[in-house]
């Protein structure tokens, strides 16, 4: 008997064919995708370090477990279904055995066994228990476990649940249930998730906040980053089993938040004072190089202080008060040399005006014709310019009046002299003259001495020496020239101690006698 074979249009076995393949890869993607979404999934706490702020916040942080980023087994599932090449459609082997109506019942039959042999199909749903058991064991690790663990192991319990959920096809009479836990524990994920942000947040800022002072920029970032770990608390409704570590957290982000934004506060004003020292130290500089007098040295004085005492009221504790210390040492000399410079102009200046004050005094006195007072006054005009230290600007402007002053001085001491011996002379002269009768009257000058013989003085002597001779008695006339040399040598000794000529008269005006003194 000859068998004919039914011979069947290549195209139309392939497309068969690949539309069973087509099946079953999409059944196999779903649990790849699965697979993947779990191999994807990080630990957040992994690169967490201590808080400063509250070392609560990350405690025992690293005793986490840790998501692995490869599942061995799931990963040579995944490269052997993912590396199995396909079979091109020109060297598929043609199959006459199969007709049309054969293909199709075989997929019917393998759609319906895909279908039936789906999770929660038939029967009882036990993933729906599964899924509920890892919700419940998210519950109770938030309740249970007290450190930052907590919302990240949590989290991934209940995303546990959120996969077993997923698995449940639409055609089970299952899947209403599925979606509606599905939605709540998305949900409760995606508020676990916002904790999970916030705490690792905190921990960056913590751990950036380990060796303050900062400058304003960087506690900038902090504040930023404590607003943002605030913000993500501040997503947990009240009704959330992590709500109450959720407000614990954000009380004590609030507090950290509140001293970074005074940190902030205070490097910012620093800033400000920092940089007022500056400007005023510049101003205190240009002063200084042009400063000249008393006043003009109190001046760049008072800006040097103004400058120091700004820099000294920079707070403790910021960046700003770290570079003013730097700059106190710098700007502390350049103030005790203004604060010198100042008393060595004040000294200079009181000096100066002493010697000027003196000098006038001593020209009145000049003016009068006192000269021992005018010698006293220009002898302290130049004590006093004397005092002028030479590294005062009054130095130089007294240098020219010393000159005077010393002249004046000098001249002031000879007329002193003069009149010294005249005053002398005059006393001298009054004591040789004063007798019984007056014995001669006299007018002292600078440059002459004259005595006029009083007539009755010159009458007594010639009398005496008359009445000797006619008694014969020579000691009368001996009493008498001796009387009169006696008086001859007082008026030389007089003449001669004030170093003024003497000219003698007789009353009627008779020249008798001429002494030139001796040097």
């Amino acid at each position: 008997m000859k068998t004919t074979l039914i011979k069947e249009k290549p195209g139309k076995l392939q497309k068969d064919n690949s539309q069973n393949s087509a099946d079953v890869r999409q059944d196999s993607s779903v649990e790849i995708q699965d697979k993947r979404e779990e191999l994807e999934t990080l630990n957040p706490f992994s690169d967490w370090e201590d808080n400063p702020f509250d070392p609560q916040d990350i405690q025992e942080i690293d005793a986490i477990p840790q998501s692995k980023s490869e599942n061995p087994q799931s990963k040579s599932l995944r490269e052997s279904l993912d590396e199995q090449p396909e079979v091109p459609a020109e060297k598929t082997q043609k199959n006459y055995l199969l007709t049309p109506q054969i293909g199709i019942s075989l997929l019917a039959i393998f759609g319906c066994v895909y279908v039936m042999t789906r999770p929660c199909v038939i029967g009882e749903c036990q993933v729906i228990d599964t899924a509920k058991q890892q919700a419940q064991k998210s519950e109770e690790t938030i309740r249970n476990v007290t450190t930052s663990q907590a919302p990240g192991i949590a989290k991934e319990q209940l995303d546990g649940a959120i996969k077993q959920l997923q698995r449940i096809p639409f055609w089970s009479p299952y899947h209403r249930q599925a979606r509606a836990l599905f939605s709540t524990y998305k949900q409760d994920s995606k508020e676990l998730e916002a904790v999970v942000k916030a705490l690792w947040m905190a921990g960056l800022a913590s751990e950036e906040a380990q060796n303050p002072p900062y400058k304003v920029e960087e506690w900038d970032q902090l504040k930023t980053r404590w607003e943002q770990a605030i913000t993500q608390l501040e997503q947990v409704p009240p009704e959330n089993t992590i709500y109450p570590f959720a407000q614990n957290r954000l009380e004590q982000y609030r507090a950290n938040l509140a001293e970074v934004r005074g940190r902030l506060a205070l490097e910012r004003q620093a800033g400000r004072t920092l940089a007022e020292a500056k400007k005023v130290a510049q101003v205190a500089l240009a002063r200084q190089g042009v400063a000249r007098g008393v006043e003009s040295w109190q001046l760049v004085y008072e800006t040097w202080q103004s400058s120091t005492n700004t820099l000294a009221s920079v707070t403790p504790g910021t960046t700003a008060y770290q570079e003013a210390q730097l700059l106190l040492a710098r700007y502390q000399p350049q103030l005790e040399d203004a604060r010198d410079r100042k008393t060595i102009e004040q000294v200079g200046q009181d000096a100066y005006n002493r010697a000027v004050n003196n000098a006038d005094r001593a020209n009145i006195f000049a003016e009068r014709g006192a000269w021992s007072e005018a010698v006293k006054y220009w002898s302290q005009a130049m004590t006093y310019g004397k005092r002028v230290p030479m590294s005062s600007s009054y130095h130089v402007e007294i240098q020219p009046l010393m000159t005077s002053y010393t002249a004046s001085w000098k001249q002031a001491e000879a007329e002193n002299k003069v009149a010294t011996r005249v005053n002398k002379a005059r006393q001298d002269l009054k004591t040789a003259c004063t007798g019984s009768p007056t014995i001669c009257s006299y007018s002292v000058s600078r440059d002459l001495i004259t005595v006029r013989l009083a007539p009755n003085y010159v009458e007594k002597i010639e009398n005496t020496a008359i009445t000797g001779d006619r008694s014969g008695n020579p000691q009368k006339r001996n009493e008498a020239e001796k009387h009169v040399q006696t008086l001859k040598i007082a008026l030389e000794s007089i003449s001669d101690n004030a170093k003024i000529p003497l000219e003698v008269y007789k009353p009627n005006g008779q020249k008798i006698g001429v002494h030139l003194p001796q040097n």
